[in-house]
């Protein structure tokens, strides 16, 4: 994980709820497929990592 994501989700902790309950719902629905797992996160993962570079100024 980007030092610049785990400290966006300290400083954002709504974000944080959310990416946890993303986790959850997926690894029901994926049903123990990792592929379909990270390919079904990948877009708020891309969508936060950007936000945080952003907001941290990187």
């Amino acid at each position: 994980m980007f030092p610049e994501k785990r400290d966006y989700f300290r400083d954002h902790p709504e974000t944080a709820q959310e990416y946890g309950e993303l986790k959850m719902r997926l690894c029901k629905e994926c049903s123990g497929d990792r592929i379909a797992y990270t390919n079904a996160k990948q877009d708020f993962v891309k969508r936060i990592t950007e936000k945080a570079l952003e907001y941290y100024g990187v």
